[in-house]
């Protein structure tokens, strides 16, 4: 089965199809998927940046 549709949302919802820059990592052009409060403030942060809180958490 072909998967001719996979992200189609992510694309469609977002702007610049989900990419940007994670204020956590740094890296520009990576995916932002995941929503986080930070200081306050709800902010889109890629895979990396969330691993990278939960292990700041630890």
């Amino acid at each position: 089965m072909s998967k001719a549709h996979r992200g189609t949302p992510l694309k469609q919802e977002t702007p610049n199809s989900g990419r940007g820059k994670c204020p956590v990592t740094g890296q520009n052009g990576v995916k932002l998927l995941y929503e986080v409060e930070i200081d306050g403030a709800k902010v889109m942060v890629s895979k990396m940046g969330k691993a990278t809180l939960a292990n700041r958490k630890k």
